[in-house]
């Protein structure tokens, strides 16, 4: 696979993801959230960020994986639909990919994860940015 603008790639748990490096526009520490009465238990809670209030996404709830260490920091992510804060607890910068990216799944959140693609540090899922964020607000 080709990758010539690089992704930026960081962990949240044990699980390494991806998202294209034009649509991050950065990683930012999380200060304290304001909840969000009856959402959907991944997503945590927003903050304010440069007067835009951003939603904080937890992909190890949303994917099922259990989270052994806290977050403190979170990739902003920017599409045409919008901006989120994904969970990160530890960024490993904007590195080429290797391998095929092919859909993780046919359901849910899988079908907007890409992969098996690879760095040194092991498997990466590629997050879809722009069908993701879709998902996202189609799924509250």
């Amino acid at each position: 696979m080709a990758d010539a603008h690089g992704h930026l790639v960081f962990a949240c748990g044990a699980s390494l993801y991806a998202v294209p490096a034009d649509t991050a526009s950065e990683v930012v520490n999380v200060p304290t959230l304001t909840r969000v009465p009856g959402a959907p238990a991944h997503l945590l809670g927003v903050f304010a960020h440069r007067g835009e209030v951003l939603p904080v996404i937890d992909l190890t709830r949303l994917t099922g994986h259990p989270l052994d260490e806290a977050f403190k920091r979170a990739v902003l992510v920017r599409t045409p639909r919008g901006a989120v804060a994904l969970t990160a607890t530890r960024v490993l910068g904007v590195l080429p990919l290797e391998g095929v990216l092919e859909r993780l799944g046919d359901t849910g959140v899988h079908q907007h994860l890409r992969g098996p693609a690879r760095v040194a540090a092991g498997e990466v899922a590629v997050i879809d940015t722009q069908t993701f964020v879709d998902f996202l607000a189609s799924a509250g």
